[in-house]
Parts: C-alpha cells; structure tokens; sequence
C-alpha cells in the first residue's frame, strides 16, 4: 500500500508541474519592413512585436495588439493589416514627391511593441512610435496596453486606477518634483505645461513595467514639444490599494 501512495503523489506533482508550464505565456517575435524610394529619397515602415503563444487567450491579444499597430497610420482610414496601412503610408509619399519634387528629407515610421509586465493576473504592452513625415521635426510617443492575462479583456483607465484621487495626487507631487517646480508655485502658473480648466491630469500612457507602475507624459500632451517625455515611476508598494493588484 505504501508503495502505492508513492506512485500516486508522484504521479500528481507531475501532472501539476505540466499543468504550470501548459499555463506559462511564451513569445515570439514578428517583424515588418516596407519600403519605397523617389529617386535618392525613401519613405521606411518598420515594426516589431511580439506574437503571445501558450495561454489561452493568446489569438484574442494577439488580434488586438495587431489592431494597435494600426492606430499609428491615417486616423480617418480603416486598414485591414498592416501591410495595407504601410502602402497608405507609402502612397503619400510618392504623393508628395510628385506634388513637392524638390523637398528634400525622407519619410519614416518606426513601431516597437514589448511586454514590459506579466503576473499571474495582469499583463503589459508597451507601445514605442516615430513618426516623421516632413515638418520641422519628428514625433514620438509610447503607449500601455494592459489585459487581463487569463482573458484577454482590455483594462481601461478605469480598472487600472482604482482611486483616481490618490493617484492624482501622487502624480501631481511626483511631476512637480520631476520638473523642479517651486515650492507654492501651482502648475498652472508656471508656464511650461498645457492644463485644462479642470487642472493636472493623468496621462494616457500608464502601465507596469519592471517591478514599477508608470505614468508617462509625451510632447504636447501636458507641455511644448521641447519638454520632452515626463516619466513618473511609482514602486508597487507606493501605490498598493491605488492601482489594480498584481
């Protein structure tokens, strides 16, 4: 009998161990490159992201992450991948060549994904964008996508933050130290960021990465182009009960 129970446990660890690694996200990675020159001068699609294989919600992220790609071309078009938003892209400039034939400069779009977080419960995309089509310079951002790992469902705002009073003013200390702002000085009389009537607010990219919840301001999201990137970084102890846990 003895013997039997031994077989036994034996046999259930294994099936647990299996069970674990059957569960765990694995990635690949998937590359785009596209590219079209006017005589000596080009216009470049470049992306990379990551594929999430192994959990069962793998199809639904990977649909929608696709689809966020798609975001960083023309707003007023529907695509129906990527490949067909980056002859959109290319499409202009060939028309803009024809119609400038004498402008000088090429044009370019650069798209990187990376999962910056995984828990058993939450998990992060981090989206970095360039984007110079002409102009005086080029534009940048970066964006979160976070989900909820078993099904795929898209966290908004609203599921992120939990107390968004609490937030606000732990961003708020944190921007007016990140920027040196004198103490007694509101931010709104300052002179250097862009606020609404309604006062500080967050940003639209937040997410988790690397141990730390982050809060990050681009151009001309609170400030002038000059201003940079605001990045706010928050260690998961400092906003325990503020965010949605782990």
């Amino acid at each position: 009998m003895k013997y039997i129970v031994v077989i036994a446990v034996v046999l259930c660890f294994a099936c647990s161990k299996s069970e674990t690694r059957e569960g765990k996200l694995s990635l690949s990675t998937k590359t785009f490159s596209s590219e079209r020159c006017v005589d000596s001068d080009c216009a470049k699609v470049e992306a990379s992201w990551p594929v999430v294989e192994n959990i069962s919600a793998d199809s639904i992220l990977n649909k929608k992450i696709e689809n966020q790609l798609l975001v960083y071309f023309h707003q007023d078009k529907k695509f129906d991948n990527l490949d067909s938003a980056a002859n959109d892209f290319l499409d202009s400039y060939e028309k803009f060549k024809i119609d400038f034939p004498g402008a000088p400069g090429e044009w370019k779009v650069e798209l990187e994904v990376k999962l910056t977080y995984e828990s058993d419960n939450i998990l992060s995309f981090k989206f970095s964008e360039y984007n110079f089509s002409g102009g005086a310079h080029p534009n940048s951002s970066v964006y979160y996508m976070n989900f909820e790992k078993l099904t795929g469902e898209s966290l908004g705002v609203d599921q992120v933050i939990l107390d968004k009073g609490k937030m606000l003013q732990l961003a708020e200390a944190a921007f007016r130290k990140y920027h040196e702002v004198e103490e007694g000085v509101e931010l709104k009389n300052d002179g250097r960021f862009f606020l609404p009537e309604t006062g500080f607010f967050l940003p639209n990219a937040m997410g988790y990465e690397e141990g730390k919840f982050i809060l990050t301001y681009i151009p001309y999201e609170i400030g002038p182009y000059v201003l940079g990137y605001t990045e706010l970084e928050f260690s998961f102890e400092e906003v325990k009960g503020i965010v949605r846990d782990l």
